[in-house]
């Protein structure tokens, strides 16, 4: 069993080719999986590549049984792409996976040309293909969670049921990417997954089509675990990229107390945005102690109408608390924010300009709703908005420091919304830019990055650019310690 599994490049935050920083950790799960169950697997990266000419050589020298494609709804244009070039080169059979192909499900095999895709979790799925294709009669019809082609007719198998013991998965395999080629690896730091699902039934999030509303979590010792056998390799920083990381407090503290426990010295941040009312003094100061540097909370909306809209299940309370109780246990934070949620106004989006004005926290962010397919905002916009770009290729146009919105209501039109979100922008800008560089210098730049040209010129240097980038994060370093001294 033969399978190439290939990861498009990212989209950056202004639109463009984006570089990637770390191995894709979900594909590097596939990799240890398919590995133990005896496929040999090689990955090609289009975010570490200079053109495709790679992929070529990596095909004709490989021989794969099957090439695999990871798609984000964000970033599908690219993922498109790619699966066209390797169209024109060769007639390996292609299987598609990731969130945009349980977001769109069967269009997919249309969209993009493909002979197979896998819905949800991919470990169990992916196998048992690549198992059929060994065989010499192949039968696709049980493989659950499976969406493939019979001559001319597009098949949908039942859904697979998730993975409940995500402790028997073996840990992620970076090696196959070749880590040291990556910018993590220079930095020695990983990506790190302690769970997966989210119970909560935000209208706008995408995560529990892919993942599910169940809760699944790894144990303490077993997160632990993959902390520790990293740090023996010399990683000494993580980043912890759960939706619903500190839902189990219990669980959450253990896995502090195990790190702290063993005496080694690592950080960590939760920049994913974790929920507001899943943490207490306590935890966070036991997370501070482990070595959390940086946590981001997701508030979404600054006035209860619009939380309550959304189904958040926050107040605004909450969140005053929860920002607090971080500062008081000494851990830098943010909390992020979207403009356009079902019902929301011009005023009730004020209400969260005011709001995050408001908070004690270090930075704040903000975007225009996104309404991925597949999700209860997408529909509510089909059904209540009136759509800015076409509805199959705005994924495609739009990037997240864009100002522009997706859709708009007679009730919060196109340029309410543009200058709600300037405004968001620009208190970002101002917060963190300060937080970086301190009050004098972030003060100074966000002084001449109040042209809009300069500003986007400056933030492309800063955040895309490797030159630029490098020169940012010193004066960050050199900042943030004068403060500390």
């Amino acid at each position: 069993m033969r399978i190439l599994l290939v990861v498009p490049r990212n989209k950056s935050l202004f639109g463009g080719k984006g570089r990637t920083v770390h191995p894709h950790i979900g594909v590097a799960y596939l990799c240890a999986f398919l590995k133990q169950n005896g496929a040999n697997v090689a990955v090609f990266d289009d975010g570490i590549e200079e053109d495709l000419s790679s992929l070529y050589g990596l095909i004709d020298t490989f021989k794969p049984e099957l090439i695999g494609i990871s798609i984000f709804s964000y970033c599908y244009g690219y993922a498109y792409a790619i699966i066209k070039a390797i169209r024109e080169k060769t007639g390996i059979p292609l299987v598609a996976g990731g969130p945009h192909v349980t977001a769109i499900g069967k269009r997919i095999l249309e969209d993009a040309k493909i002979e197979f895709a896998v819905k949800q979790e991919g470990e169990f799925t992916l196998l048992e293909l690549l198992r059929e294709f060994s065989s010499s009669m192949p039968d696709f019809r049980g493989i659950k969670g499976l969406i493939w082609r019979d001559k001319n007719e597009t098949i949908e198998n039942p859904d697979r049921e998730l993975i409940s013991d995500l402790d028997s998965l073996p840990f992620p395999d970076y090696e196959s990417f070749s880590i040291e080629r990556y910018e993590c690896y220079r930095q020695k730091n990983l990506p790190l997954i302690t769970s997966r699902g989210c119970p909560f039934g935000c209208n706008y999030c995408s995560v529990r089509l892919s993942m599910g509303r169940k809760f699944r979590a790894r144990s303490a010792e077993n997160v632990f675990s993959e902390i520790d056998s990293a740090y023996k390799k010399g990683f000494r920083s993580f980043d912890i990229n759960d939706d619903c990381f500190t839902l189990d407090k219990v669980r959450a503290a253990r896995i502090c107390d195990l790190i702290i426990e063993s005496g080694i010295n690592i950080r960590f941040q939760l920049y994913n945005g974790i929920r507001v009312d899943t943490v207490d003094p306590d935890l966070l100061h036991k997370l501070k102690r482990a070595g959390c540097y940086f946590l981001s909370y997701g508030c979404e909306a600054g006035n209860d109408k619009i939380l309550k809209a959304i189904n958040k299940g926050i107040t605004l309370e909450q969140v005053r608390h929860a920002v607090g109780w971080a500062n008081e246990a000494g851990i830098p934070n943010s909390v992020n924010f979207i403009i356009g949620h079902k019902e929301e106004t011009y005023n009730d989006a004020m209400d969260t300009i005011r709001f995050a004005e408001s908070l004690p926290t270090d930075f704040v962010n903000f975007y225009n709703l996104l309404p991925y397919p597949g999700t209860e905002s997408f529909e509510w916009a089909k059904l209540y908005g009136k759509f800015l770009v076409p509805q199959d290729s705005f994924l495609q146009d739009i990037s997240y420091r864009d100002n522009k919105p997706v859709f708009e209501t007679p009730e919060f039109t196109k340029e309410q919304r543009q200058r709600v979100v300037s405004s968001g922008f620009d208190l970002y800008r101002k917060r963190i830019l300060t937080f970086r560089l301190g009050k004098i210098l972030g003060g100074f730049i966000y002084w001449l990055t109040k042209c809009e040209t300069i500003n986007k010129i400056a933030s492309y240097a800063a955040l895309s650019n490797p030159v630029g980038k490098a020169i940012y994060v010193r004066l960050a370093k050199k900042s943030y310690q004068t403060r500390k001294g």
